[in-house]
């Protein structure tokens, strides 16, 4: 019979730290279901505003790659610098076809024509 009641005893002392387990286990069960349910929302939040800033940095970074291409296609050989410097070529050339001395005096020629018809003109006035 004092076997009995030892194992008795045993069990009740189980019972104990069994309920005490399991009110452990309740109040932490429902600690981390405050945390989730006051964290989840925001993190949500965050989410979606990285997800909107993912979208933004991608459009830009296609705007960048647009206008680097349209930077590269100004150096092709068709491109605006290369048709710039072919018609700087052709201008420097046609400039130093040009006879500076010949324009000089038919300027000073014009000048000489253009004076007595300046001053009679101005007798009108």
């Amino acid at each position: 019979m004092q076997e009995n009641e030892k194992v008795v005893e045993l069990l009740k002392k189980q019972l104990f730290f069994t309920r005490i387990f399991a009110a452990a286990c309740c109040v932490l069960t429902a600690a981390v279901l405050i945390v989730l349910i006051r964290v989840i929302p925001p993190l949500l939040g965050m989410v979606d505003r990285a997800v909107t800033a993912m979208d933004q940095a991608s459009s830009t970074l296609q705007t960048v790659d647009d206008t680097l291409t349209d930077i590269q296609g100004l150096f092709e050989e068709d491109g605006l610098v290369g048709q710039s410097s072919r018609a700087l070529e052709q201008a420097t050339d046609k400039i130093g076809r040009m006879d500076i001395d010949s324009l000089n005096r038919a300027i000073e020629d014009l000048g000489e024509v253009v004076e007595p018809l300046a001053d009679f003109f101005g007798k009108f006035r």
